[in-house]
């Protein structure tokens, strides 16, 4: 008999906006959730109990993408592929990777077929991949923390500074922080100095402002970068988690590079998958003679290229990294086969005696922190500005004349040269 009122043992159910919904599922997309979470992820964000059957009529009918129904063409979703990893120049991202990548842009493929398209398109990446016989004299023991938060680490990456990439004064500096417990990477930014304390101290205080808190501990190297950051983090610590025992845990500590594994292990998976593609483009100006470092406006110019497309490729690595799937480890204690991303969100999914040890620091702390920065050590701007305000100006005519064509890591040295072309007769 049809039920005509459509009400059954179930109860009525209360659904959100579909826009609500839709970004939700989205979100489910990104972080690699099956059936089984995405309901829980449902009852959870909006108290809304379904089942299997009806979550599949609700994904049909908001058009979210699945391996099955991609909402794309073939056509369309084998070019992006092929986009991603024609842009691999060094080969430094398996399938998994690719998949990883196309997935937080909500285009799903079968990690089959993006295989056939690497083994097409460049099979030789497969040999550069394959794990070699390296051993590891450095003592491994197992990494433990009681949460989010209770322990972040913090590095500098000097892989394209000055020395490494000789092109005169030219040289980036990277810094990042990430989080132990679920391996997100919190922040990832470029700068002109990643050695020197006062302009970490800003970025310190970036990142409290970003999260809203301090964790419990902040990790270091023993660089002379430390010193103002770990500062900051034991005035916080003591003013705003008193109950918490320094004796037990620390403040902030300063350990070898070889020990602080948990963001030097990081720079490994930057240098493959972007830090060598991002340098071998940016040494070709060098190599083909088109940077000359005796000419001086060409290190500005440079800078205004080049310094938005490297915090961009670090921003797309930082969405990567936190949205793909970490492979399973039976001897970890902390989280394993999971997403970054869900495990800061949701710990207990993953350790239910798992404590989110952020401390709260309020907006009026953080100011008088950045105040007192400030009067001891400048403005911020005087750390993170790579040129001045008039080049600046005079740079965006020139990019205007040549008809402000868009620039992307590919044509980044087309673009220099003909700007270049604009500034001489101007700045010489």
């Amino acid at each position: 008999m049809v039920n005509a009122s459509g009400s059954n043992q179930w109860g009525d159910k209360t659904y959100p906006p579909n826009d609500d919904l839709r970004t939700c599922l989205l979100e489910c997309v990104k972080l690699k959730y099956t059936w089984k979470q995405k309901l829980e992820c449902l009852q959870r964000e909006f108290g809304l109990k379904i089942g299997l059957t009806k979550l599949r009529e609700i994904e049909g009918h908001l058009k979210i993408p699945s391996v099955r129904k991609p909402q794309l063409s073939s056509a369309e979703i084998e070019q992006a592929a092929i986009d991603i990893i024609r842009k691999d120049l060094t080969q430094g991202n398996g399938p998994n990777a690719i998949k990883s990548m196309l997935q937080d842009k909500e285009i799903l493929i079968p990690r089959d077929t993006i295989r056939d398209l690497m083994c097409r398109l460049a099979p030789e990446g497969f040999e550069k991949r394959a794990p070699g016989a390296k051993t590891n004299q450095v003592a491994r023991t197992g990494l433990i923390s009681l949460g989010p938060y209770c322990e972040v680490s913090a590095d500098g990456h000097e892989k394209m500074n000055g020395q490494a990439i000789r092109m005169g004064d030219v040289s980036f500096g990277i810094y990042a922080y990430r989080d132990k417990f679920s391996s997100v990477i919190l922040k990832l930014t470029v700068l002109p100095d990643c050695r020197n304390a006062a302009p970490l101290a800003h970025l310190y205080l970036d990142l409290i402002h970003e999260i809203g808190g301090i964790p419990i501990k902040l990790t270091t190297d023993k660089g002379p970068e430390r010193g103002w950051q770990q500062a900051l983090q034991d005035a916080l610590r003591r003013t705003f988690g008193p109950d918490i025992d320094v004796e037990v845990f620390a403040t902030a500590v300063a350990i070898k590079s070889i020990h602080n594994t948990v963001i030097e292990s990081l720079w490994r998976w930057l240098q493959s998958s972007v830090g060598k593609n991002l340098r071998e483009i940016v040494e070709l100006g060098r190599d083909m003679h088109i940077f000359q470092a005796h000419q001086p406006f060409h290190t500005d110019l440079f800078y205004w290229i080049f310094v938005p497309i490297v915090q961009k490729a670090l921003d797309d690595f930082r969405i990567y990294w936190n949205h793909h799937l970490v492979r399973y480890q039976s001897t970890k204690q902390m989280p394993s086969s999971h997403v970054p991303a869900d495990a800061l969100k949701n710990p207990q999914s993953y350790d239910p005696n798992a404590v989110n040890c952020l401390i709260p620091i309020p907006q009026d702390a953080q100011d008088s922190c950045r105040q007192m920065i400030e009067a001891e050590l400048g403005p911020r701007a005087d750390y993170f500005s790579w040129y001045s305000t008039e080049f600046d100006e005079v740079a965006r005519a020139a990019h205007a004349n040549i008809g402000s064509t868009p620039i992307e890591l590919e044509n980044a040295w087309d673009v220099f040269n003909r700007m270049a072309e604009e500034l001489k007769d101007v700045l010489e």
